[in-house]
């Protein structure tokens, strides 16, 4: 069964439509939808696994990011001290 619809679309869409595979307009307009509703899942999942691994990465940036914090204010306090041991002639 085939429903008869007009629709009105910009040129640069209709150029993309008319550049996929298939016999005629409709036939393309028709691949494109039935493409993308048969790819709709595995899209998901990628995008799913996509955000879970960018959520990884920047767990581990903040985390690292917080140690090198760290480190550098234990810097900080080494190099007050040994300031503080070479001005008082301890070494």
């Amino acid at each position: 069964m085939s429903v008869p619809k007009s629709v009105r679309v910009p040129e640069e869409i209709y150029d993309y439509i008319n550049n996929y595979s298939g016999e005629g307009f409709n036939q393309k307009f028709v691949n494109i939808i039935r493409d993308a509703r048969d790819t709709e899942p595995e899209r998901n999942e990628t995008l799913d696994r996509l955000n879970k691994q960018i959520s990884q990465r920047e767990k581990y940036l903040k985390d690292t990011a917080k140690r090198l914090d760290e480190l550098a204010s234990e810097l900080k306090s080494l190099s007050f001290d040994i300031t503080y041991i070479r001005s008082h002639h301890i070494i």
